[in-house]
């Protein structure tokens, strides 16, 4: 079976630049998606109340918004797929958003996404009672996870400058796509 790459005729560099604006599409429509979820959270006052009104819809929303956002910085599956993003996507980044997007990364991986075992280290604990020992459950919760809105917002602005930034990417790399993407024609339209 041919590879995409055989079907398109692409060398190995020009078939890389394929896959990383295949990467970078992608990451921006994650970014968006992020953002969305963020600014539905803050400005539709979710928050409000929270933990005791709204908290599965707060909790649900911002798994969401945690997994939207880190999907381009982790490896991704498929023959189109470039791994992650481009380290300089980064740099866009400041102080204050390089360390909470390095906590939601971790939370992600840990404790959202995934059950980590060292994450969810579970000791328990055993309580005497009247009726005899008990033994306790103590590990952690993805619900220690949750952005507040603060951070939240913050996330919301991290993921519309990274989305904003993709689209930039996209607009320095279709020049060079054009010269070996295949074409089609648009037909104008009959009047009749």
């Amino acid at each position: 079976m041919a590879t995409i790459q055989q079907e398109l005729g692409l060398t190995d560099e020009q078939f890389g630049k394929l896959r990383l604006f295949n990467r970078i599409l992608i990451s921006y429509n994650d970014f968006k998606q992020a953002h969305e979820i963020a600014a539905l959270l803050v400005d539709g006052d979710l928050y409000r109340d929270y933990p005791r009104k709204n908290r599965h819809l707060v909790i649900a929303l911002n798994l969401a918004a945690i997994v939207a956002y880190a999907r381009p910085f982790l490896d991704s599956g498929g023959e189109l797929a470039h791994n992650r993003l481009p380290g300089r996507v980064l740099r866009q980044l400041t102080a204050e958003e390089m360390t909470l997007h390095e906590t939601v990364l971790k939370d992600r991986s840990t404790m959202m996404a995934h059950s980590d075992a060292d994450a969810n280290l579970s000791i328990p604990l055993v309580m005497e009672t009247d009726r005899g020992p008990i033994v306790i459950p103590k590990n952690a919760s993805a619900y220690a996870s949750i952005l507040l809105p603060e951070s939240m917002s913050l996330l919301r602005g991290m993921a519309i400058k990274l989305q904003e930034y993709c689209f930039a990417l996209r607009r320095e790399l279709e020049p060079e796509l054009v010269a070996f993407l295949p074409r089609g024609r648009v037909e104008p339209a009959d009047d009749a």
